[in-house]
């Protein structure tokens, strides 16, 4: 079974990101990922730009104040994810309208899409949880965030 919060790690959580758009919050989290040595010598504009087009034709909002932008892509070796919380919420052109507060940006291996679709389906039934989402929304440290995660996936 994927443990989620395996795949989370204290140093690619920001619980306090400085974008205010879309575009910007991809592109800080895929940053932080970048910076941890998460994503090897992947061409971090052009997946943006990727991630982007994707966006136009689907959004990742899920709602409830959740993105979760996804891609899979070749040259690593794992999957890989970030988490970034904005208080102040932004625009996400989510399902219900509303903004986006909490986000998982996952990066799948291509060829793997068995596991990522497993893994987006587990973190999309954890945060369906009312509960689970304030939590995540009121930790005070990354360590908070992933011991939230564990907590939740042994329920």
């Amino acid at each position: 079974m994927i443990k989620l919060s395996k795949l989370l790690n204290e140093n690619c959580i920001e619980l306090d990101l400085k974008a205010n758009k879309k575009k910007d919050v991809i592109e800080e989290l895929l940053s932080i990922l970048k910076q941890n040595g998460k994503t090897g010598n992947i061409d971090i504009p052009s997946l943006l730009e990727e991630m982007m087009e994707r966006e136009k034709s689907s959004s990742t909002g899920i709602g409830n104040g959740v993105a979760i932008p996804h891609k899979l892509i070749s040259g690593i070796d794992e999957t890989v994810m970030a988490f970034g919380r904005k208080s102040s919420g932004i625009n996400f052109d989510s399902i219900d309208g509303k903004p986006a507060e909490l986000f998982f940006l996952i990066l799948g291996q291509e060829g793997k899409s068995t596991k990522h679709l497993r893994i987006l389906s587990k973190l999309a039934r954890l945060l369906h949880n009312s509960s689970f989402r304030a939590i995540l929304s009121g930790t005070k440290s990354p360590e908070e965030i992933i011991e939230a995660v564990k907590q939740q996936e042994d329920e």
